[in-house]
């Protein structure tokens, strides 16, 4: 779909009460090894589409606020929100020492938010919601494409873009992952919509403080400081062929959804195997058949950021605001993948995430302080998957005072050959995923009647067609 997408006008937004509101907040804020681990991958991008605001609805919303626009209106509310969120509002800082290492903080010093007003001109709500595909355009309603996380030091840790469509609206957030992660980001998001709404409080007090869990010699005596060789001096990676790759949208409904949980758990006689593993086993399976692979030599790792928050012990306070995730990963021989099939893949995922308790993150981070390594997507192997966003967020119920979301879409930050978004879909219990693979991989994958089956979106070689429904 051939469309420009025009940036009509920029601001800085920050905190209306300069960051003094927040009943925990300091100033400078130290990073934890959960924080550090994200400093060289790009920023992540999320976003969420509305129906256009009728004029009533945008005259209603602004009341509380006497704004004359929505984008008035949103941008005076994000101010209000970032009372409550001040590392939105800071910079990164690094400290180069004799040494020969670097370390980081965030000083929330309310440099503020950057937050663009854009014009998709002739882009309608259909464009984005009929295509099986998430459109080229997409990645034109984000800001700070392509910059790392470790650029904060410069950038703004937040940039929020609101572009106009001919029917719609999308808010479309580019948000530093050194900062959050996105149990951290959505309860941002939420506040937002609530103080857009009128409410004079938000229901949740994100909670600043980053004392990490782990109790570990020598641990935060001083910052923790990375060897500047693992630090790329200014070098990115750039996935080959990225035009090359498409990210395809595939709808699981409830009932498809059950029936891949009751399979791969009868497969493999539990009851233990969740929902989301049996459906992320499936597309396992299936990406590495349609790719044809010589199975007796291929590996393949799939990754799963686990949320850690209630796994702790204690568990992190409620509201934690941060980064609370380990990116666990499950690595098989193909060989193994296709012999032993869809529920024992599906086990191995289960099995994985089950294992990582309290205990277990404490020794991996342990060995982590002895010699502290950062995430680099070019290191990474063949045959790579990773997982991206969580059914569990509840982002269509963020309503701004105009109607609730009808579709999530995400950017082109951290794409990469194997991504796997997954987001909640509309119908409870159904569950939508974007896809990012080759094109020749993506038409195999449309062609795979196994695949198929359980998919509700119509594609080639289906012998039935079912609507799609999000």
């Amino acid at each position: 779909m051939a469309s420009k997408v025009s940036i009509i006008s920029t601001w800085t937004v920050k905190a209306a009460g300069g960051n003094q509101q927040h009943p925990d907040n300091g100033k400078i804020i130290e990073l934890s090894p959960w924080d550090i681990l994200e400093l060289q991958i790009d920023y992540a991008q999320s976003g969420l589409l509305y129906h256009m605001p009728t004029s009533q609805q945008v005259k209603d919303v602004s009341k509380s606020t006497h704004t004359t626009s929505l984008i008035d209106h949103l941008r005076a509310s994000l101010s209000r929100t970032l009372d409550f969120y001040p590392p939105f509002c800071g910079r990164l800082e690094a400290t180069t020492e004799q040494s020969g290492t670097t370390s980081f903080f965030i000083n929330c010093n309310n440099a503020g938010v950057q937050f663009n007003h854009a014009l998709a001109d002739g882009v309608t709500i259909h464009d984005i919601m009929e295509s099986n595909f998430v459109p080229h355009v997409v990645r034109d309603f984000f800001s700070l494409n392509g910059v790392q996380n470790q650029e904060a030091t410069s950038q703004p840790c937040l940039a929020v873009q609101v572009t106009e469509l001919v029917d719609g609206i999308f808010i479309g957030c580019t948000n530093n992952h050194v900062v959050v992660d996105g149990t951290s980001f959505w309860n941002f998001y939420n506040s937002w919509a609530e103080l857009s709404r009128g409410s004079n409080i938000i229901s949740k007090i994100p909670t600043l403080k980053r004392e990490f869990p782990f109790k570990i010699d020598h641990f935060y005596s001083n910052r923790i400081s990375i060897p500047n060789e693992r630090i790329n001096s200014g070098d990115k990676f750039i996935p080959p062929a990225v035009q090359m790759l498409r990210e395809r949208v595939f709808h699981f409904s409830k009932e498809n959804v059950s029936k891949l949980k009751a399979k791969a758990n009868l497969e493999m006689n539990t009851t233990k195997i969740s929902s989301l593993q049996a459906v992320l086993a499936h597309v396992w399976c299936s990406v590495i058949r349609c790719r044809r692979l010589d199975h007796s030599h291929e590996t393949t790792t799939f990754e799963v950021s686990i949320n850690m928050r209630e796994r702790l012990n204690p568990p992190l306070p409620e509201g934690f605001f941060g980064n609370a995730i380990y990116p666990a990963t499950t690595t098989i021989k193909t060989r193994e993948l296709v012999e032993y099939g869809f529920g024992w893949v599906a086990l191995q995922i289960n099995e994985m995430i089950a294992s990582h308790d309290h205990e277990k993150l404490k020794c991996i981070y342990e060995n982590w302080m002895k010699n502290p390594e950062i995430t680099k997507w070019g290191d990474l192997p063949g045959n790579y998957f990773l997982l991206h966003n969580s059914p569990r967020f509840s982002f269509y119920k963020y309503d701004f005072g105009w109607g609730k979301p009808i579709a999530h879409r995400s950017g082109i930050g951290n794409m990469l050959e194997g991504k796997i978004t997954v987001s909640p879909g509309l119908e409870e219990g159904s569950i939508i995923l974007e896809i990012c693979l080759s094109s020749e991989t993506i038409q195999a994958l449309e062609e795979d009647l196994i695949f198929g089956e359980f998919v509700n979106t119509p594609v080639v070689g289906f012998k039935r067609t079912i609507p799609a429904r999000i």
